[in-house]
């Protein structure tokens, strides 16, 4: 599988500030998108269709997500192993993996990653995401 492009959602800069969004203790959670997030205008889930759930794909699946700071510089990171694998069928085509906040009104966005292509998951085969040390720094 191919390495996502990170992008952030323009309206999380702005719900980051006004308090909207607590990165420490928010359920922060992804799922699978065939729709292209527009990093300008999208602002909320419903903004951007979840794929179809079934075949091994439930839905949205909390990062476990964990928030520091250190010398003026945020960082947020997953300490979930986090994978989806197919199973009874193929899950997709989905191109995007979404990040939004799932304990606020509304469900905004945060980032997104895109494949580049759309993929499907055959039955059998696992997607890991893998969200490395860090998901996002804030400077």
């Amino acid at each position: 599988m191919s390495t996502a492009a990170f992008s952030k959602i323009n309206q999380f800069i702005l719900n980051l500030g006004e308090g909207v969004i607590n990165l420490n203790t928010d359920d922060l959670r992804v799922y699978l998108s065939d729709t292209a997030p527009n990093a300008a205008t999208s602002k909320v889930k419903a903004d951007v269709p979840e794929i179809a759930i079934g075949n091994g794909y439930n839905g949205p699946i909390s990062i476990g997500n964990s928030y520091s700071q250190a010398g003026g510089v945020g960082s947020l990171a997953s300490v979930a192993s986090i994978s989806i694998t197919a199973a009874g069928g193929s899950i997709g085509p989905f191109r995007y993996l979404v990040l939004y906040d799932n304990s606020v009104g509304g469900q905004p966005l945060i980032a997104f990653w895109d494949y580049g292509a759309e993929l499907t998951l055959t039955s059998g085969t696992t997607l890991p995401i893998d969200f490395a040390a860090t998901i996002l720094q804030i400077s």
